[in-house]
């Protein structure tokens, strides 16, 4: 396969892969991941946001980061416009903090933590405005937050090598 083919190609697919990995995992296991007491939410799409950001230009995340933001609103949320605006300051501030940080595993491991943080925090903020959410704040940060950082950690760690391995070969040549 040609190399600009594959340029062009394999980080939306792999980004198109995560999302629907994300939904697939929500279904398939929705009794152990939103049973009574815990909310743990995958969200492999910010995990491969964060990972490609380190690596791919930032103008190409961007529109990315747009494309998926609009497409994981309109099939997950409902509500059009949090997943666009999200998406995208990740994508900005992964990409601003790798001019100074190192990009290892515990550096990228770190930059999902805020990022992840970020989101689930501004989508409960998002959801506490227009009612909907039930939450308060120490239950949201006991039952949600973490959690869902302790279960998308591990999916980072599985993930993280492979990943890198397949976007380092983007960038070589």
């Amino acid at each position: 396969m040609n190399m600009n083919l594959k340029k062009s190609f394999l980080p939306p697919l792999i980004i198109f892969c995560f999302f629907l990995i994300d939904g697939v995992l929500a279904a398939l296991f929705s009794k152990t991941f939103y049973d009574g007491n815990f909310v743990l939410v995958p969200r492999l799409i910010v995990i491969s946001f964060v990972m490609m950001s380190f690596y791919l230009p930032r103008n190409k995340m961007l529109l990315y980061a747009i494309i998926f933001g609009l497409l994981y609103d309109s099939y997950y949320s409902g509500v059009l416009g949090v997943y666009v605006a999200l998406f995208p300051i990740i994508v900005y501030i992964t990409e601003k903090l790798k001019k100074v940080l190192n990009p290892n595993v515990l550096v990228v491991g770190m930059m999902l933590i805020i990022n992840l943080s970020m989101v689930e925090g501004a989508l409960y903020l998002f959801y506490q405005v227009l009612g909907q959410n039930t939450m308060d704040v120490n239950s949201f940060l006991a039952e949600r937050l973490g959690p869902t950082l302790l279960l998308n950690s591990a999916i980072f760690i599985f993930l993280y090598f492979p990943l890198k391995k397949t976007i380092l070969k983007l960038t070589e040549s």
